[in-house]
């Protein structure tokens, strides 16, 4: 439909109705484009079977399509016309576009990338894990996939022929395409006798003719390195600008700043609660006293953590904390054995925004030694990740949000909000009187310690001023990580600049906005209204949920 037969159709009908129909159109070009996006919304038919266009150019079609998107919404509709819900959606779509246009022409990753098989095996995972069809229907599609993924390949390497890429990302890209073949190989280990034997079959063939692409294809990579000149730098003036485009009302100093006053007063506060538990004793005597006070056995446990979390939405509920919509699930479990090898500790699955049940899983994996049971799982730490897991968690969060938002708010993924929400969560519920004792707060306390040296790290390593091997260093001695993990960490945070100082700054606006909210309210504040509202936008900047509370606020 052209531009002008779609602005005649917009003033035959309601203007908010006409922004509707644009949306929808939007998503389905989307969609039709990136039906791994599909997948992962909760749109499986018919995007389960089928597997984008591999070449680079993809991105630069992605941009294009959001472009037309917002170009045929300027061109044939008034702003001033919409309600507040529309409007709200056309500021987070133009602010989503700048965002992708940085992405795409500043930071460049697509350019300096060469790796091609991560989204396809977390994709394959998502499938494998989201019960939201039998397994044999879930495997089929897993299967379509694997038969188009030589082809995908070969279109990823024929785009990229004229660019640089990143050496780091390069050897992380040889390594992945190292390990993709033991995972596809322990699929049809773990569907043997839980699917038909002809998709089996087909399944193994699927598989066996994926060797040579692959292997060719890390060839390729290795090919590569002799040419991998990039730097992964994103440098200090494009970082103020990604900071900016976020909306986070912080420069990068000030956002460091921040991160090594809350690392000295952390560092601090555990210190005199370690010295309140155990008199005379070190840090780290008190964390292997707490972790000590754990269940006996696994199964112990897997019902404590369980009960925890039944708990949590309780007490929530009871104290009038936040909406809970009780068509809401969440189910622990023990880690299926064919998983174990992938999530040596614990995740959380939540579901799909489309998905027509929301419900989520919290997977906890056995240890290989019962001895190490307490790390993770100990009687002061369990309180605290239901609550920042489940209830009014991530969990919750998600959940509400899936069902509430728009498609265009999903797309805001603004990172300070989803990350700081959990971690907001933990100290309020505190406060209310869930987690009860010093030994929970100085687990809570140890958490915040890691996520100050995330900022700290975060903005150096973004803007040139910390080395790879400091960044490691500055983990290794502030939160007592392994060297294994450090590295792991901050390989991702060379690749996704901004991200890892999204969690306790998300957390300290949070605060900031609550005590805004509260100001504005008086003796009107509710803190179920400040709640319901964050989860109800559970994607948004924190920039735009002061949008929607200054609105709501306004009503009042």
């Amino acid at each position: 439909m052209s531009q002008i037969e779609y602005g005649k159709m917009v003033k035959q009908m309601n203007v908010d109705e006409a922004f509707e129909k644009l949306a929808q159109e939007g998503l389905q070009q989307f969609l039709d484009k990136n039906p791994e996006m599909g997948t992962f919304l909760g749109f499986h038919e018919p995007y389960d079977k089928l597997l984008s266009d591999g070449s680079i150019e993809q991105v630069y079609e992605n941009l294009k399509l959001l472009e037309k998107w917002l170009n045929k919404m300027q061109t044939t509709m008034n702003f001033d016309e919409l309600n507040e819900e529309h409007k709200m959606d056309w500021r987070i779509l133009e602010k989503t576009y700048e965002r992708f246009k940085f992405s795409t022409y500043e930071h460049r990753t697509h350019e300096k990338n060469p790796e091609a098989l991560q989204g396809i095996g977390s994709m394959i995972f998502v499938v494998l894990t989201r019960e939201y069809a039998p397994l044999e229907k879930r495997i089929e599609g897993i299967v379509c996939r694997l038969e188009k993924l030589p082809l995908y390949l070969e279109q990823f390497r024929r785009s990229f022929e004229k660019c640089v890429p990143v050496k780091l990302w390069t050897e992380i890209g040889i390594e992945q395409g190292q390990q993709i073949l033991g995972f596809f190989q322990f699929l049809i280990a773990v569907t043997k006798g839980r699917i038909s034997e002809e998709l089996h079959q087909r399944l193994q063939k699927a598989i066996a003719d994926l060797r040579q692409p692959l292997n060719g294809h890390l060839e390729w990579l290795k090919a590569l390195l002799s040419k991998a000149k990039a730097d992964w730098v994103l440098g200090r003036e494009k970082f103020e600008k990604l900071l900016k485009l976020r909306e986070l009302g912080m420069s990068a100093d000030e956002i460091h700043e921040l991160g090594v006053k809350f690392l000295r007063e952390i560092k601090e506060e555990r210190a005199r609660l370690a010295e309140k538990i155990s008199p005379g004793k070190t840090v780290e005597e008190v964390m292997k006293e707490i972790q000590a006070d754990a269940p006996k056995t696994f199964e112990e446990a897997l019902e404590f953590t369980r009960k925890e979390m039944e708990r949590a939405k309780n007490f929530v509920l009871e104290h009038d904390i936040a909406t809970i919509d009780e068509r809401e699930k969440l189910h622990v479990t023990e880690t299926p054995s064919f998983m174990a090898p992938l999530i040596p500790f614990a995740a959380l699955w939540l579901p799909g925004k489309y998905e027509k049940t929301q419900e989520g899983i919290y997977i906890v994996t056995r240890p290989k030694n019962i001895k190490d049971l307490g790390k993770d799982a100990n009687y002061a730490s369990i309180p605290n990740t239901a609550v920042h897991e489940a209830y009014p968690g991530h969990f919750l969060q998600t959940s509400r949000s899936n069902r509430l938002g728009s498609f265009i708010r999903f797309l805001a993924q603004g990172t300070e909000t989803i990350e700081g929400w959990a971690h907001y969560c933990e100290e309020m519920m505190m406060e209310h009187g869930f987690q009860g004792g010093l030994k929970s707060r100085f687990m809570q306390v140890n958490d915040i310690i890691w996520r100050a040296v995330r900022m700290i790290v975060d903005v150096e390593l973004s803007c040139g001023k910390m080395s790879f091997d400091e960044a490691v260093n500055m983990l290794v001695k502030e939160t007592g990580m392994s060297k294994n993990g450090a590295v792991a960490e901050v390989r991702r945070y060379t690749q996704t600049p901004g991200y890892a100082l999204s969690y306790l700054l998300g957390k300290h606006l949070m605060l900031k906005l609550r005590d805004e909210v509260k100001d504005k309210m008086g003796d009107k504040y509710s803190e179920k209204f400040f709640h319901d509202v964050i989860t109800a936008n559970g994607y948004l900047p924190i920039s735009k949920l002061r949008e929607i509370f200054e609105q709501k606020l306004g009503k009042l």
